[in-house]
């Protein structure tokens, strides 16, 4: 998108959410600070080598977007508003980009990016992304993920206010937690203790049968059971994340 629709899809989210001029201008700021000092990725070359290069923007790395929302999201909770809404703007810089189709060969890419500069980011766009917002790190992910390409000016525009306003909602909402996901993340905690005591006397034993009866594949069962216990906890990780959200640290 054009800088034009960068900052008009700013203003409308601003306005919607009654933010001080002054934030307006960072968020403005913010959501064309991309093309003015680019974020680096990993890339490939014909050969197959890797290199650092210029980040995608209309098919970037997932990662580049959550990681601006994440420093916005702890720059909000220790109160530094205008770095929050900062790189909040750089974060929705790559979501509306990756609303609009390159089209065949990039082609097709100007006249597109044109016609959606003269169109006004729908003021029911932003109010819904608003009000389907969660203020949650998967919520944001997925927002990024259901990003597509459109072809369409109009649906192009929609999508990219939508998803901007309903990850702008979802990082600046509330700060506090509920009382509920303390306690349930403070149970997943020891749960997670239990199994991974479960998981070390199972690799004890695995050594110990090995050692005693010189069976090998013992110790492979014991690693295996090490592994589950660390990599298949999704829920817990899922937890983490969230309480990481909300300024909570594991003790």
């Amino acid at each position: 998108m054009k800088w034009k629709s960068h900052t008009a899809i700013a203003r409308a989210i601003a306005e919607e959410m009654g933010l001080p001029d002054d934030l307006e201008e960072e968020l403005c700021e913010g959501s064309v600070d991309p093309d003015r000092r680019p974020d680096a990725a990993m890339k490939v070359d014909r050969m197959g080598r890797t290199f650092i290069g210029r980040a995608p923007h209309h098919d970037p790395p997932a990662g580049i977007i959550m990681g601006h929302a994440w420093r916005s999201r702890e720059a909000y909770l220790r109160g530094d508003d205008r770095q929050a809404v900062r790189c909040l703007g750089r974060a929705l810089h790559y979501i509306q980009d990756k609303s609009v189709s390159p089209g065949l060969l990039d082609r097709s890419h100007d006249l597109r990016e044109e016609d959606i500069a003269d169109l006004v980011p729908p003021r029911e766009a932003v109010r819904k992304g608003i009000d389907m917002a969660v203020c949650s790190p998967l919520f944001v992910r997925e927002c990024v993920r259901a990003v597509r390409p459109r072809q369409d000016p109009r649906e192009a525009m929609y999508q990219a206010t939508l998803f901007s306003a309903a990850i702008f909602a979802s990082v600046l909402g509330p700060p506090d937690s509920e009382g509920r996901f303390i306690s349930d993340y403070g149970k997943a905690r020891r749960n997670r203790r239990c199994r991974y005591a479960a998981a070390g006397m199972a690799a004890a034993s695995s050594i110990l049968i090995s050692l005693l009866l010189t069976q090998p594949l013992a110790l492979i069962a014991g690693a295996a059971a090490v592994l589950a216990a660390v990599l298949l906890d999704h829920g817990y990780h899922d937890l983490r994340e969230e309480a990481e959200w909300f300024g909570i640290r594991p003790r």
